[in-house]
Formats: structure tokens, C-alpha cells, sequence
């Protein structure tokens, strides 16, 4: 109480000057001086509290904020102003630009002067009604600015100059697994290992990359597959990624084909968020100063306020496959008027404007074929309207041709998509073919009933139809005198994805099939299943079927049922049970114990038993088995064993990597395609939040194993757990990584001895609150608190401290300290204590020699909260 009672007035204030406020807006506290906590009867000087930090003039490395929207992190000279307290950041014409001003629309005069590269002013003088707020704790510069004097830029949008390339690095990743079978009925014990490496540096903007398997057995059986090989990097240009080497084709248009060679492709990633993804573009026009609220299915997805005139929106976030759009404009004089927009998607719709291509040429890379025929690929899609994208396509090789025309339609009824495939192949010895593939699919969403058609596509394909692979396939074996009737070529496939809602509480009923026909044998492929799954309180079961038939005409169908119930409250166990019944009489019951536990749920189990009663006569049989993981900051470590009716089981597996940086060499969890490495010296043991059972390691080092490129990323560090004399200066960073890239993140750290100091002065009486506390070299390190108590760093294991509460020799005394040696590296988790007496005479001594490692009580957290 006494002490928000000293708070008796706060007030923020803006400081006039030329008839424009202050852009920096600058917290002003008076102390009443009577509230203070009493005993030292000493009048302290507390003015340098009132107006928070100063800012002072210099250059300032700062994450600009516009808007509440991070528009990088700049370098910005912070330049003193005649009769304001702060100095203040200006910008030149490149900063604006880069903050996201349209600097086109400033008036003619502010143009002028910002033509000198060598001139800055204040954002307040630039655009009217614009202000700027600096923390300057965090570094963070927030400007205020109105919308009409920003460049239109869509939501999500990250700047390419802001795309980090990361460091040169290497990488090694790898998982590797032990099995051991022992069936005694099938020949005794087995044991197989796998190791799959997925690695690779990076120099500059290249990326290359090898991604590969070795599989051995105690018998002796050896061998190494390479999956992908090739160098890769960014084409921002062209907003897409070039690729040299072993990879494979997107398979978009056409089914997708591995290959050795070159490509160019788009990646979509690229794109602001509210770019990726078909959304329509929603157009209107307003009569006065109006909000725009846009929903979706009953929830807002959008909601501004637009200027009298036309407008238009084509950043709406990508929702799903379904639901209409409803437009609600409420001008200034409380008219409202409303319209819809269609909307319904199939996969390969664009919004309006955005285009996607490929561009692949090199050889065709199957393991099914006895040679490497050279092809070539082009495809290209573009988002024409909100009603329809059009996408065309072309590939060829020795003996082959396709080409490829369609377009994806967005209409009131849903979303069609309609595309035709013409073909012709020459296979040797059997003369030329020619064919055509026809496909058409939906997608719809009702929202009067809650029904979702989630996609449904048929496609139909004549008897001299061929895809590449199959082709290329049918061509080598003809080559090669074998029978090319082997080579299974599709006649009509169809599929559905149904999902019916039922209500708040009726749960979710869903219908999925497809069924397969071909050309070249008999029967079809039929897989089918219904089900229904709900709710109640915190329990979820779920009820399904499924059906299926093969190409030898046998049926088979299954009934399946789990019950799901959570016990765990800090740490999640769950128990389930599942049931299922076979068309031959089979039948099986399971149930599952699983649950997480430690810090940030690094650990986690699961064991359950198992009872089946086969079918056909078959024997019962019961088993039971368990497995366990667990994430480390350097690998993640699992293990699994099982038992039952004549056989046993167990596995050992390790998935991790190494990371060499310009830090060092670091042990990783698994790693994803961009990365980030993280430096914070003598920070051991601080955690990375983003990932769970990360932490420095004791070199202050640890690997952020995934990253989304060309997005904001906020990488945070938690302090629990670091020595007390080790101070983080900032505890978050942004970065926007470009894909593939290992971004370094340094976050610096202030080390030294510290302490919580209880001293008072040689009559016993506490020293004045609020007084300030100077190292030998007069830095202020800390301030004295209630009861007389101060927490300081940055201490040498002996010396001198000034407490200073005025001006002159009076208004200070001196405190000596001597702390217990401490070997080098050592961790201290607790503070040190040390009871003091503070001297006007300038020999300070120590009342009490010993000082203690300790846990902090009560008081001595007063304090350190004293100092914040």
C-alpha cells in the first residue's frame, strides 16, 4: 500500500513543440516524499524517477512496429529536439519506405526535403496525426499512422529485404532404429537396423541437401538407397525455388515423376499468409466513413473501417473448402446494406491475379526403369477472376506427349473443377496411341444443413490413354520383351469426402469412398467407410464401418468403436479403448493407457493390452505391450517392448542431428527443413519456449529444429533456471528465415557476482529508500529498497560499494563486501546474502564475515521486485 501510495499522480504527457505533440509519449511520475517508507530521516533525491528513461541521442537498433504490425527491425538515429526531454527517431525517405509509408502521397514540400538522403525528420512532422511510442527496455518503436498514409501492402506481408539467408552451416540429421522380432513359430529371432540421413550445408543462398536410407540385418543383408540429391536456392524475383539434381515434380497437373535435372517451380510460401490459398476478392463501395464486417458461416473473418468510395479487399485469410461470404456495410448515418459473395474452393484454385508455374527438364528418375529417358515439364495456373482459374500444362519424352487444359470454378452452386488430358505414346514393336483423360470435381459447403462436401471427383480415362510413368514403364518393358500388360493403367476412379454436422451436440457423421477400375485387369478396387463421432462432457467416442474390396472380388468389412477419456490435469493421461469386429469373425479389444509428464511434457508413455479371437477358427490371443519418449535438447530417445502368444518384441530408435555453425558444433532434436541456432553465452540451462525439452546447452548454445520461412517468427527464452549472475538483455527475437536457410540468433547476456545486500548504517537505522547503489566504477547497479535491502550485479568477489542518496559527501556512505570464491563455470542457483554496514567515513568493513548461498526469503524477493 505504501508503496502504490507513492505513486500519488501518474500522467502521460505529450511535450508541444511547433503546435504538433511530442511523438514520443513519456511516462511522468511525481513522488510525495512524505509516503516514503520512514526510519532513515534523510531526504533522498528522487527526480531522476519522474520521467522513466530518458532517451538520449545516438543510434538505435529497434523493431518498428506500424499499426501494432512488425514492419522490421531498423537502424534509426535518434536526434535531440529543442524543449522536449527525448531525443527523437526521424526517418529519411528508405526508412519510411521501408515502414511502410506511401511516400508518394506526402505533400509536395515534406517531398522535397526527404530527396536529400542526408535528411531525417520526425514521423510527426511528416504525416499529420501520426505519432511514435519507443520502449525502450524491449528496443520496440511503435508508430502510430494513419491508414491513408500507408502503401496497401496484404495482411501477413514480410518484406523480402527482411528474409534472412541465415549463416553457412552444415547439417546432419538422422534416425536410427533396432528391432528385434522372436516369433518361434517363424523361425526364431530377427534382427533389423535402419538408419535414415537427411543432411547437407548451406554456403551463401545455396542449400544442398541429401536425403538417403541404409537397411542391414544380423544375417547380413546390406544395403543404401539415395532418395533425393541436389543444390537448391531462393529466385525471389520470380517468388520460386530452383532446384539441380535428384527431386520430383509437384505433381499438380500431372502425376508426380522423379527426375535428375533442373527445375523451377513457384513456392507459395513466398506469399504474404492472406495471398496463399483461394480466397475471392470482395468489392463494394461505401457512401461515408463505413465499417466493413465480413463473415463466414456466422463468424467474423474481417471486419475495417473503409473511406467514401469504392473498395476492395483480396487479402481475406484462406478458410476451407466452403461457405459463402457475407458483406455488411454500416455507414456513418446507421444505413446498413449487405450482400454475398461465393465462395467454394477445389484444390487447385488461385485468387484473383496470383499465378503458380513449373518449369522441369532433365531424366526421369524410377528404379523400375533399365535406363534414364530425358523429358520435359511446364505447367502454369492463374487465378483469372473470382469465378474461375485457369491452369495448362505440357510434358514430353522419348516416344511421349501430354498436354493438359482446365480451370478450377467458383460458383453459387460450388466449386467445379473441369480438366482434359490428350496423350499419345509410341510404344516399340506395337505402334503409336493415342488417348484422353477427363476429370471433374466438387466441393460445397450448406450451410443451412451443415453439410460438407469436402471434394468429390471422377476421372475417366480412354483405353490408349498413358500418364508419363506409366509410359516410360509400358515403352521399357515392351524394349525389353516383357509383357506390358503388367503395367496397371487406370480406366475410372472416383472418390468422395462427405461430412454432416448435427447440431451443437449431435456430433459430426462423415462418409468417405473411392473405387478404382482399369484398363488392363479385371475386378475393381472398392474402399468405403461411414462413421459417427461426438462429445459428452470430456469423453469423445467415435463409431465406424468400413468396407472394402480387392481386384480378386473378396469383400471384407470391419466395425470399429473407441472411447477416449482425459484424467490428467497438469499433465494429460489419458485412457482409451477400442473394439473391432471382422466380416470373418475376427474380433479384438484394446485398451490404452498414455500420458505426458515433466517439464513441458518432454516425457511420454503409453502401455496397453490387447485380447483378439481370430476368425476362420483361429486361436484367442492375448498380448500386451508398452512404449515410451522422450525429448532431450540433443536427441529424441524411444523405446517399445511387447509380448504375447508365442512371440516378443523390442525396438530402440534415436532421432536427432548435429549442427555446425559459426558457433561450434550442437547436438539437436530432429530437424525440419529451416532451422535456427540459437547463442546466448553462459546462459545454460535457459529453455526455449517455442519447443518442448529444448534448453542452452553449457555452452550457451541450442538448435531451434523448425522454423516457417518467409513468416514472423518470435524465438523466446525463459530465465527460470539461470544463474543468478546471469542476466539476459532481451528474452525475444523476430526472424523471418527463407526456406532452408540456419538463422543465427544472438541474445546477449550481462554476467556477474550477485548478491541481496541487508545494510544499515552504524547506528542501526536502514538507509534512505530509494537511494542509489555504485560500483567502484560509479555504474549504478542497484537501489535500496524496503527494509533496508538492495539487490545488485555485477559484483567482483571483493571490493566497494557507494550508496548515494543526495549531493556531497553527507548524502553517501561506503559498503565493503568480500564473497566466498567461486570456481570458474559454476552454476549459482541461489543468492547470496550479505549483512552489512554502511560508513560515512569511507572504511567500510563487513559486520558479518560469513555470507551464504541460499534459497531468497520473502523479504529479499520484496526486494528484488523493489528493483524492477
Amino acid at each position: 500500500m505504501l508503496i502504490l501510495a507513492a505513486f500519488s499522480m501518474i500522467e502521460t504527457v505529450a511535450y508541444a513543440q511547433a503546435g504538433q505533440a511530442e511523438s514520443l509519449q513519456v511516462a511522468q511520475v511525481e513522488f510525495e516524499s512524505g509516503f516514503l517508507p520512514a526510519g532513515s530521516g534523510k531526504a533522498v533525491d528522487l527526480s531522476r524517477f519522474e520521467k522513466g528513461n530518458n532517451v538520449v541521442p545516438g543510434n538505435y537498433s529497434v523493431d518498428v512496429f506500424v499499426n501494432q504490425n512488425w514492419a522490421g527491425r531498423m537502424q534509426l538515429p535518434f536526434k535531440e529536439q529543442v524543449g522536449l526531454a527525448n531525443a527523437q527517431p526521424c526517418f529519411n525517405k528508405k526508412a519510411l519506405e521501408q515502414a511502410g509509408v506511401a511516400v508518394t502521397k506526402l505533400p509536395p514540400e515534406i517531398g522535397m526535403q526527404l530527396a536529400d538522403a542526408s535528411v531525417c525528420l520526425p514521423i510527426a512532422e511528416i504525416v499529420s496525426d501520426a505519432f511514435a511510442t519507443f520502449d525502450f527496455g524491449e528496443q520496440r518503436l511503435d508508430l502510430s499512422m494513419p491508414q491513408v498514409a500507408l502503401s496497401r501492402t496484404a495482411r501477413g506481408y514480410v518484406s523480402p529485404e527482411y528474409w534472412d539467408s541465415g549463416v553457412n552451416a552444415g547439417i546432419l540429421g538422422y534416425d536410427f532404429n533396432a528391432y528385434r522380432y522372436n516369433n518361434k513359430q517363424f523361425g526364431g529371432a530377427q534382427n533389423t537396423y535402419h538408419l535414415g540421413l537427411n543432411g547437407g550445408f548451406n554456403v551463401d543462398e545455396w542449400r544442398f541437401r541429401h536425403n538417403g536410407s541404409f537397411n542391414w540385418a544380423a544375417d547380413g543383408t546390406r544395403k543404401y538407397q539415395s532418395i533425393t540429391t541436389y543444390v537448391q536456392r531462393d529466385l525471389t524475383a520470380l517468388k520460386s525455388q530452383l532446384v539441380i539434381g535428384d527431386a520430383y515434380t509437384s505433381g499438380e497437373l500431372f502425376d508426380s515423376t522423379g527426375f535428375r535435372g533442373v527445375q523451377i517451380a513457384s513456392d507459395d510460401r513466398m506469399l504474404p499468409d492472406s495471398m496463399r490459398g483461394y480466397a475471392p476478392t470482395v468489392r463494394g463501395v461505401a457512401s461515408s466513413n463505413a465499417k466493413v464486417t465480413i463473415k463466414q458461416n456466422g463468424t467474423v473473418i474481417y471486419e475495417t473501417t473503409v473511406a467514401p468510395g469504392p473498395f476492395e479487399f483480396d487479402d481475406l485469410y484462406a478458410t476451407g473448402y466452403g461457405g459463402d461470404l457475407d458483406v455488411s456495410v454500416l455507414e456513418a448515418d446507421g444505413r446498413t446494406h449487405s450482400f454475398s459473395v461465393p465462395y467454394a474452393a477445389v484444390p487447385l484454385s488461385l485468387r484473383p491475379g496470383v499465378n503458380r508455374f513449373s518449369a522441369t527438364a532433365g531424366q526421369i528418375r524410377d528404379s523400375g526403369l533399365s535406363n534414364r529417358p530425358v523429358f520435359a515439364q511446364g505447367t502454369w495456373q492463374r487465378g483469372l477472376s473470382n469465378l474461375m482459374t485457369g491452369y495448362a500444362g505440357i510434358t514430353g519424352s522419348a516416344g511421349y506427349a501430354a498436354a493438359v487444359v482446365g480451370g478450377a470454378f467458383n460458383t453459387p452452386a460450388g466449386a467445379v473443377g473441369v480438366g482434359v488430358t490428350q496423350s499419345h505414346t509410341s510404344i516399340p514393336d506395337q505402334g503409336s496411341l493415342n488417348g484422353t483423360s477427363t476429370s471433374i470435381s466438387f466441393s460445397k459447403m450448406v450451410k443451412e444443413t451443415q453439410t460438407n462436401f469436402t471434394v468429390a471427383a471422377y476421372r475417366y480415362s480412354t483405353g490408349g490413354y498413358f500418364s508419363l510413368n506409366d509410359a516410360m514403364r509400358t515403352r521399357d518393358a515392351a524394349a525389353g520383351g516383357r509383357n506390358t500388360a503388367t503395367v496397371l493403367r487406370q480406366r475410372d476412379r472416383a472418390q468422395i469426402s462427405l461430412s454432416q454436422g448435427l447440431g451443437e451436440r449431435g456430433g459430426q457423421m462423415y462418409l468417405t469412398g473411392s473405387t478404382v477400375k482399369y484398363w488392363n485387369r479385371s475386378g475393381t478396387d472398392v474402399n468405403y467407410s461411414v462413421g459417427y463421432s461426438n462429445t459428452y462432457k470430456n469423453v469423445n467416442y467415435s463409431v465406424s464401418a468400413s468396407r472394402q474390396r480387392d481386384s480378386s472380388g473378396a469383400m471384407g468389412t470391419e466395425f470399429y468403436a473407441t472411447l477416449s477419456i482425459p484424467l490428467g490435469k497438469e499433465h494429460p493421461v489419458t485412457l482409451s479403448t477400442n473394439m473391432s469386429r471382422a466380416s470373418n469373425g475376427g474380433r479384438s479389444m484394446q485398451a490404452t493407457l498414455s500420458g505426458a509428464a515433466g517439464v513441458s511434457n518432454a516425457f511420454s508413455y503409453g502401455v496397453s493390452a490387447n485380447h483378439a479371437s481370430g476368425g476362420g477358427g483361429a486361436a484367442s490371443t492375448s498380448s500386451g505391450s508398452a512404449n515410451a519418449a522422450y525429448h532431450t535438447p540433443y536427441a529424441d530417445v524411444s523405446g517399445s517392448v511387447s509380448s504375447g502368444s508365442g512371440y516378443s518384441q523390442g525396438s530402440f530408435g534415436v532421432r536427432g542431428a548435429v549442427v555446425a555453425h559459426p558457433g561450434g558444433v550442437t547436438l539437436s532434436q530432429p530437424v525440419g527443413e529451416t532451422i535456427g541456432v540459437v547463442e546466448a553465452k553462459e546462459a545454460e540451462g535457459a529453455r526455449v519456449i517455442n519447443v518442448s525439452g529444448l534448453s542452452l546447452d553449457g555452452r550457451g548454445y541450442a538448435v531451434v529444429p523448425y522454423l516457417t520461412p518467409y513468416n514472423l517468427n518470435v524465438i523466446e527464452l525463459d530465465p527460470k533456471g539461470l544463474s543468478t549472475d546471469v542476466e539476459l538483455k532481451a528474452t525475444s527475437q523476430q526472424i523471418a528465415p527463407r526456406a532452408g536457410s540456419v538463422v543465427f540468433m544472438k541474445f546477449e547476456t550481462e554476467s556477474g557476482r550477485s548478491a541481496v545486500i541487508h545494510a544499515t548504517q552504524p547506528d542501526g537505522a536502514p538507509l534512505p529508500f530509494g537511494a542509489s547503489v555504485l560500483d567502484e566504477e560509479g555504474n549504478n547497479i542497484g537501489t535500496v529498497g524496503q527494509a533496508s535491502k538492495m539487490f545488485v550485479r555485477g559484483l567482483q568477489d571483493k571490493g566497494h560499494l557507494t550508496v548515494s542518496w543526495g549531493n556531497g559527501s553527507e548524502s553517501m556512505c561506503r559498503i565493503a563486501y568480500d564473497l566466498p570464491v567461486r570456481q570458474s563455470r559454476a552454476k549459482s542457483e541461489n543468492l547470496q546474502r550479505i549483512e552489512a554496514t554502511c560508513r560515512a567515513d569511507g572504511e567500510a568493513a563487513l559486520e558479518h564475515a560469513a555470507t551464504s548461498d541460499r534459497q531468497p526469503d520473502t523479504q529479499d524477493v520484496a526486494a528484488i521486485q523493489d528493483q524492477s
